[in-house]
């Protein structure tokens, strides 16, 4: 017969589980906008590499459009910064829930239950 899991470890193990879906789910934000603003930054040093006289273009869906280099390099500082804001906030976030991460696994050490190899004896 199979054991009755105690009400207290099973909200444990469920808090557990949420905190390690919530971290995937940061982590995977995180590397989004990492990965955004690398392309931003890219972008940015390609026109600032360009004379001012270039000509730009834009991607607007399926169709190019010519626009003003000084404008859209403002333009993508501006999406560079609110993309380094976001990226300190999931970050501070991340670890905020590593931390809670580690409370509840030891918690559930005391039970002599080690997350993600079943239980040990």
């Amino acid at each position: 017969m199979a054991q009755k899991i105690p009400p207290e470890l099973e909200q444990i193990i469920l808090k557990y589980q949420q905190i390690e879906s919530q971290l995937a789910s940061v982590i995977t934000q995180k590397s989004v906008i990492s990965s955004e603003l690398k392309d931003v930054e890219r972008a940015l040093s390609i026109l600032q590499s360009v004379s001012p006289d270039t000509a730009v273009y834009k991607n607007t869906g399926f169709v190019f459009v010519r626009v003003d280099r000084d404008s859209t390099i403002k333009e993508l500082q501006e999406k560079k910064e609110e993309l380094e804001v976001r990226l300190q906030s999931f970050e501070k976030i991340e670890e905020s829930l590593r931390k809670q991460f580690e409370s509840v696994k030891k918690e559930l050490e005391k039970y002599r239950i080690v997350p993600g190899e079943g239980k040990s004896g």
